[in-house]
């Protein structure tokens, strides 16, 4: 599979990378104004963040969104797309949905997810376990637009587009857990 992994400066580079092995992944670095080339591939990755402190909120010196363009790119993009984190949350904004800071601060380590009636027909489970690690959460993203497939309790963990190619995770598959990364690319 050709994948165009877009890395919203993760933390977890190096294990994106073992599970996206066997792939033919190419890396953008994102940043405001880059430009995605995707027409030849298959799927589009948008990784976790927190390895530079920028936020869904943070603006650039023009005082739009940091990541107001991949927001741009997501709406257009006529590739699938798997959103991990960060990316998670960005398809959430790009969809009209508040993204907000948790009032407990950072979530790390692995944690207990709940799936809905809908993600126990898509995974086979009631419950995941997976790894978090995330200080920003969506507790309401539209339902016109999206199916909830699992939440936890500092929000919606997992959403699919009910007409579109777009799945999206708040926690890490990348890091192991019930849900493994290659599993994802599945769905």
């Amino acid at each position: 599979m050709n994948i165009l992994l877009v890395n919203n400066h993760t933390k977890h580079l190096k294990y994106l990378n073992k599970a996206l092995a066997g792939h033919n992944v190419e890396v953008v670095m994102y940043q405001p104004g880059v430009q995605f080339n995707y027409r030849d591939k298959d799927l589009i990755v948008l990784s976790g963040g927190g390895g530079e402190g920028l936020e869904i909120d943070d603006k650039v010196q023009s005082g739009k969104l940091w990541y107001e363009d991949e927001m741009k790119f997501i709406l257009k993009c006529d590739k699938p797309i798997l959103g991990i984190c960060m990316g998670f949350e960005v398809i959430a904004r790009s969809f009209g949905s508040q993204v907000k800071q948790m009032e407990t601060g950072l979530l790390e380590g692995f944690h207990k997810i709940s799936t809905t009636k809908r993600g126990k027909e898509v995974f086979d489970k009631d419950r995941l376990r997976q790894y978090e690690a995330h200080e920003w959460s969506v507790e309401y993203i539209d339902p016109e637009e999206f199916e909830v497939l699992a939440a936890s309790h500092t929000g919606i963990e997992i959403i699919k587009h009910k007409k579109r190619p777009i799945l999206a995770t708040q926690f890490h598959p990348e890091k192991g857990g019930t849900l493994s990364l290659p599993r994802l690319l599945t769905i």
